[in-house]
C-alpha cells in the first residue's frame, strides 16, 4: 500500500495510531508523514497543493478533525480513511467530519475501554467498519511484529477492498521462495532476496485482469529458532520494494511463522490463511488460484475449492516427479515458471468468462 500519516496536533506522534503507522512503514508499505518530523526511512509528505504530486491509497489520522485528514487524503488521490477512534471524539463530530468519513470510505480502531459503548450506541457509525486495537498497552514504535501494526495493516486492507467493490474478486494466491524470488533455503537476509525473471511482467498482467494478489507462505524458520520473527518481517519488505520498482503493489501478504509440526491451521496446506484472507478482501476462493513450488502450494489452493499450479522453479521439478503417487494431489497445471503460470490462469479465466 501507499500510505499518508496525517500526524498534526490531533494525531501526536507519539500515539497509539502513530506508533502502529511507524511501523507500517517497517513492513514495506510507501509512507508519507505530514506533520511531525517523519521517522527514519519514512518521507515528509509535501504541504499545501504540492501533496497532489504524492499518490496514496488510505489516508491515516486521528479521531478529532477527520475532515483534516479526509482533505489531506483527498489532494493525495487516498481512497480511503483509516482513524483512530475514541468515543468522546467521535460524539463532538461536526457534519463536515460525518461526510468525510463516509465520502472517503472511513474505517476505524477504537480501544477495548470504548467497545462496550460503541456496541451499545455506535453514534451513527457502522460498526461493520470498526475494528480493535489489541488488548494491553500499544505496541512498540518501529516494530512491524507488533500486534497494533497487524491490526492497522488489516483494517486499511480491509477499506481498501471494500472501497472497490463489494463483489468478490479472484485472486492469485502466491508462495514466496521458489515462485517469486529465487530459492535460497531458509531465507532471512533481506539482501538476499531476488526476484526470478518475468515475475514483475506476470504480476502486472494479473493486477489488470482483476486478480488480488496475496503472498501466503510458510516461514517455519522462526518457529524453529533460525531468525527472529523481525527478520520475516524485514525480508517480505524487502519483497514489496522490488515489487515497487516493477510497478507491483501486493494487496496483502499472510505467512506461518510455527514449526511443521505444531499442528496449526495457518500453515500451508491448510487453508487458514487463504480464508483470512478471502474475508478481509473480499475474495471468491473458488475462483482464486494458489501458485508455487511445492505440491504443497497446489494442494493449499485445492483445499481451499480453488485451483492449485505447481512450478518447475525452486524446488519444483523435484516435487512434479511425485505427481500421481499415492497420497499426493495432483494440480490443475504445472508450468514452467510463473509468467507461464499467469499465462494459464488469464486463458482459464476467459474461457469461463465466454462460457
Amino acid at each position: 500500500m501507499r500510505i499518508l500519516v496525517d500526524v498534526t496536533g490531533d494525531t501526536p506522534a507519539g500515539s497509539r495510531l502513530a506508533h502502529a503507522a511507524r511501523a507500517l512503514a517497517g513492513r514495506g508499505h510507501a509512507t508519507w508523514w505530514r506533520g511531525a518530523a517523519p521517522p527514519d526511512g519514512v518521507e515528509r509528505a509535501p504541504t499545501g497543493a504540492a501533496l497532489s504530486r504524492v499518490r496514496v491509497d488510505v489516508a491515516i489520522g486521528g479521531a478529532r478533525a477527520p475532515w483534516r485528514t479526509a482533505l489531506a487524503g483527498w489532494r493525495a488521490g487516498a481512497r480511503c480513511l483509516v482513524l483512530g477512534l475514541d468515543r468522546a471524539s467521535v460524539a463532538k463530530w461536526s457534519v463536515v467530519d460525518r461526510a468525510c468519513w463516509e465520502g472517503a470510505h472511513g474505517a476505524g480502531l477504537i480501544d477495548e475501554r470504548d467497545a462496550d459503548d460503541m456496541r451499545r450506541d455506535p453514534l451513527g457509525l457502522d460498526l461493520e467498519r470498526l475494528a480493535l486495537w489489541p488488548p494491553g498497552p500499544p505496541g512498540a514504535a518501529d516494530d512491524p511484529a507488533s500486534d497494533d501494526a497487524e491490526v492497522l495493516e488489516r483494517a486499511c486492507e480491509r477499506a481498501l477492498a471494500r472501497q472497490r467493490s463489494r463483489s468478490l474478486r479472484p485472486a492469485l494466491f502466491l508462495d514466496r521462495d521458489g515462485t517469486l524470488v529465487v530459492e535460497k533455503g531458509y531465507l532471512s537476509d533481506p539482501n538476499d532476496l531476488e526476484l526470478l525473471p518475468g515475475v514483475g511482467a506476470a504480476l502486472r498482467a494479473a493486477h489488470a485482469a482483476g486478480f488480488a494478489l496475496v503472498v501466503i507462505s510458510n516461514q517455519s524458520g522462526a518457529g524453529r529458532g533460525l531468525f527472529p520473527l523481525s527478520r520475516v518481517y524485514e525480508a517480505m519488505a524487502r519483497l514489496r520494494a522490488l515489487l515497487r520498482a516493477e510497478g507491483v503493489e501486493l494487496d496483502a501478504i499472510y505467512f506461518c511463522p510455527h514449526r511443521p509440526e505444531a499442528g496449526c491451521a495457518c500453515r500451508k496446506p491448510g487453508t487458514e490463511l487463504l480464508e483470512r484472507a478471502a474475508d478481509d478482501l473480499q475474495l471468491s476462493l473458488r475462483h482464486s488460484t494458489m501458485v508455487g513450488d511445492k505440491l504443497l502450494d497446489a494442494a493449499t489452493g485445492l483445499n481451499a475449492g480453488g485451483r492449485g499450479v505447481l512450478l518447475r522453479t525452486g524446488y519444483g521439478r523435484d516435487e512434479e516427479r511425485r505427481v500421481g503417487s499415492a497420497g499426493e494431489v495432483t494440480p490443475d497445471q504445472v508450468a514452467d515458471d510463473l509468467p507461464a503460470a499467469v499465462a494459464w490462469v488469464l486463458e482459464r479465466e476467459e474461457m469461463e468468462r465466454r462460457d
